[in-house]
């Protein structure tokens, strides 16, 4: 018989709204600094209630070649700068041979097709570039930064909405796990526009009542949330076998036990609790772990009134009340297809540090939620496994399982 690998985690890398790094995110997370702000073009549209977002301070890419920058995406910069880190991290200068790319994001860069929209339909072709379309391809940040990075293993961009980033950690588990490669870089990565939080408002799905005040808007499980706040960045992990991490002397930071996937087919927007609670079940099935050996459920969370609901009640049918939970959107904001693999980073600092943070702006749980352990203060605790959440608009849904390593 032969036995399955282990899959550990050895670097990470990240963009976020707090700035470019792991640390100013992993500082920014834990001294519970806020992030949020008022969006001019949301404040000139009277019919968008929202007028919050979290984006990405104004970052120096004159770094990147320019034959390799021309025809990135501002979320093919953020992916490029979050890659170079998440090597060196895991202690490579240049990408290894073989290495797999998994990463991909909800939409390509919407700024860029716009403008190219305009300039056709005034018949302004001749103003088109070529680089406008490598930017507007639905894996450009994949393609751009694999030719710019030299990664010549099989690079796959999965695009599942907000569960983009969570969804290729997960496939690029699987392929390390059944030997495909034998190490690869994953995550998601997304920029910001304005038509995000629009189309969220006309879902009825964003925060609108703490305008005044951005860094109360986001309100995972809150009595007083209405909906997310839009964000935006990059977070990428590498992920090898135990065996190859320790033949190199690398340093590894976590383990991945385990992952499941599944889909809703009820309803394209809004998730049942009872597919979720499959999705979990399933994970921990492939991790062969109980509901009892789990510490904290990393919830997805993003401030939704029914999502929030859903989790919950489908948290409770898996582990009980007394499971802790805990959201980082409250921090960051909803970062879309980045949101999976920045909140997998923190999760692997909470089981570094065995500290658990708290669900940003949760003051009054909502009764409507099924019961649950909400942590609202960070708490020092022995951690050693967290369930990790993302679930999509769409119906797509993914559960990680993350081990402290010891």
């Amino acid at each position: 018989m032969i036995l399955s690998p282990k899959v550990v985690i050895t670097g990470m890398g990240a963009v976020s709204p707090y700035g470019a790094g792991v640390a100013p995110l992993l500082n920014g997370l834990f001294t519970g600094k806020g992030c949020m702000h008022t969006v001019p073009e949301l404040e000139a549209l009277p019919m968008v209630k929202t007028k919050v977002a979290a984006t990405v301070p104004e970052m120096d890419f004159s770094y990147i070649p320019r034959r390799d920058r021309r025809s990135m995406s501002r979320m093919a910069k953020y992916a490029y700068a979050a890659a170079r880190e998440t090597l060196q991290s895991a202690g490579y200068e240049t990408a290894p041979q073989g290495l797999g790319f998994f990463m991909g994001s909800t939409l390509n860069s919407i700024s860029v097709w716009l403008e190219v929209s305009k300039n056709c339909i005034e018949n302004h072709l001749e103003l088109v570039k070529t680089s406008d379309f490598l930017q507007i391809m639905n894996h450009s940040p994949l393609a751009t930064v694999s030719q710019a990075l030299k990664i010549n293993g099989p690079c796959v961009g999965a695009s599942d909405a907000c569960a983009t980033g969570l969804m290729n950690v997960g496939m690029a588990y699987l392929a390390v796990k059944t030997g495909l490669v034998s190490q690869a870089l994953c995550g998601g990565t997304e920029e910001y526009h304005p038509m995000f939080s629009a189309c969220f408002d006309i879902m009825q799905a964003t925060s609108h009542n703490f305008n005044q005040t951005p860094n109360d808007a986001c309100r995972p499980f809150d009595k007083d949330r209405t909906g997310l706040v839009c964000s935006e960045g990059c977070g990428l992990l590498f992920i090898e076998t135990e065996e190859n991490a320790k033949a190199r002397g690398a340093t590894i930071l976590a383990e991945i036990a385990g992952f499941a996937s599944n889909t809703e087919t009820e309803n394209m927007a809004y998730p049942s609790a009872e597919t979720l609670r499959q999705c979990m079940e399933a994970a921990l099935k492939n991790a062969g772990i109980s509901p009892t050996d789990v510490d904290l459920l990393n919830a997805h969370a993003t401030g939704t009134i029914i999502g929030d609901i859903a989790e919950t009640q489908a948290a409770n049918a898996v582990f009980g009340h007394s499971i802790k939970v805990n959201s980082l959107k409250g921090h960051l904001g909803h970062t879309m297809g980045a949101s999976g693999s920045l909140e997998t980073i923190a999760c692997v600092e909470m089981l570094r540090r065995q500290e658990i943070l708290p669900t940003q702006n949760l003051h009054t749980p909502d009764e409507r939620c099924a019961p649950v352990t909400h942590v609202t203060t960070a708490q020092k605790m022995p951690v050693n496994t967290i369930v990790k959440n993302s679930f999509a608009i769409g119906g797509n849904n993914c559960s990680l399982i993350l081990r402290r390593s010891l």
